[in-house]
């Protein structure tokens, strides 16, 4: 009896270890499950229960702020001991060379996104959503309100918000007398400055080039124009059809005067910088992006945001693609280029605004506050989805409009819903 008990013990026994061994080699290779700090840990160069494989991951920047990126890139790898490999694109080409790489089956694992295309990216089914991101990325409470609807897409979030560059505009105080050196607030007050515009002096007129430019914006900047025209319409949001269309007459009615600056596809700067040309007196106004134009303020340069501006403002973000079987590494990678210590010094190094709130806070930061946008300024998720798919055509409409080939009726399809 004691035989046959014992036979049976050891069958139980047998059963068990064959049911236990298939899972031995996979826990062996996989390794236990990590520990909530363990990426830290990692980004530190602590030891790693688990490699940190390569990964790839294409930007869109300027030559200057790319190498900036790289100096990151390169603390990360000697602190992680990963490899990350960067490819730049120029910002002009990204959207259509994404696509394609999608199309040929050879994204990369982490992409750099204008905040206008996430919605398109993630509705196609190419995004990752970030609630799978690992690593200890910021949440969405910890950025700056308009990254919401640039990064969110049918309820959930697709991508890390990295930096914005919002639209504002230099002056020159004397060429605007009238409002003392300020520059006008409603619709009223811009028509008289265009009024003294074309008040010139016969004399003044004979012999002398009457169609200097006024204004300044860079060629085919749909964003640009966009934050011309807020400028123009001021506040008067309770006439705002009426004013949009007397902001869009006096475009029209200035064309000849506006000078188009084009933007190198190299180094992602002006050949012709707007800040000279107005303290030089060669343009009176000139609008384009912070990281362009720079905060400081002379005796013959004044310089402000508009605030409407923060809809259509260039902002930057970091989203991981979805076929990706090396999304923990895209994470931490994603979490050390976004996080506290990184950000703290991205405006000195790249001209564009970090996006982590508490940034702001500090004493370095207290001159950028007036930069940041109003809580009620928000854009819709959908019109960015819309904008991804059609700012290269308006872009295009644009350029034809200021080379008299296109009416103005054809560009107010832009500012509607």
């Amino acid at each position: 009896m004691k035989r046959k008990n014992h036979l049976v013990l050891f069958g139980v026994l047998l059963l068990a270890l064959i049911n236990l061994s298939p899972s031995l080699p996979e826990t062996a290779q996989t390794g236990p499950r990590q520990e909530p700090d363990e990426g830290a840990a990692e980004r530190r160069g602590g030891e790693s229960q688990q490699p940190l494989r390569d990964i790839e991951v294409y930007t869109m920047m300027g030559t200057s702020e790319f190498k900036v990126l790289q100096t990151l890139n390169e603390e990360y790898q000697q602190r992680s001991g990963a490899v990350v490999n960067l490819v730049n694109i120029a910002p002009e080409q990204a959207y259509k060379t994404y696509r394609e790489a999608y199309a040929a089956g050879r994204e990369p694992d982490v992409l750099m996104l204008d905040g206008a295309w996430v919605a398109d990216f993630a509705s196609s089914g190419r995004l990752l959503p970030a609630d799978l991101y690992e690593g200890g990325v910021a949440a969405a409470s910890d950025s700056l309100p308009i990254s919401a609807a640039s990064v969110e897409w049918n309820g959930y979030r697709w991508g890390v918000p990295l930096d914005f560059d919002p639209y504002g505009v230099v002056w020159n105080p004397k060429q605007f007398a009238e409002t003392s050196g300020e520059l006008p607030q409603n619709m009223e007050e811009w028509r008289k400055w265009e009024e003294n515009l074309l008040s010139t002096p016969e004399e003044e007129k004979e012999g002398e080039n009457t169609t200097e430019p006024v204004v300044g914006f860079p060629s085919g900047d749909v964003r640009a124009f966009a934050a011309l025209i807020a400028l123009w319409k001021g506040t008067e949001e309770e006439k705002s059809e009426q004013t949009l269309d007397e902001a869009l007459a006096l475009a029209d009615r200035l064309r000849g005067r506006t000078y188009l600056s084009g933007v190198s596809a190299q180094s992602g700067q002006l050949p012709s910088d707007f800040r000279t040309l107005v303290e030089s007196d060669e343009v009176p106004l000139a609008v384009d992006r912070l990281s362009r134009l720079g905060s400081e303020e002379t005796s013959t340069l004044r310089l402000a945001p508009i605030a409407s501006s923060f809809k259509t403002a260039a902002l930057r973000c970091l989203g991981i693609t979805a076929n990706t079987d090396r999304s923990r590494e895209s994470s931490l990678w994603i979490a050390y280029i976004t996080g506290h210590e990184t950000q703290s010094s991205w405006y000195e190094s790249t001209g564009h605004l970090p996006m982590l709130r508490v940034i702001y806070d500090e004493p370095a930061s207290f001159s950028l506050q007036r930069w940041l946008p109003d809580a009620q300024v928000s854009r819709s998720a959908a019109d960015s989805k819309k904008t991804a798919a059609r700012e290269g055509s308006w872009s295009r409409s644009l350029d034809r409009f200021y080379e008299g080939t296109l009416g103005i009726d054809a560009l107010s399809g832009f500012f509607q819903p």
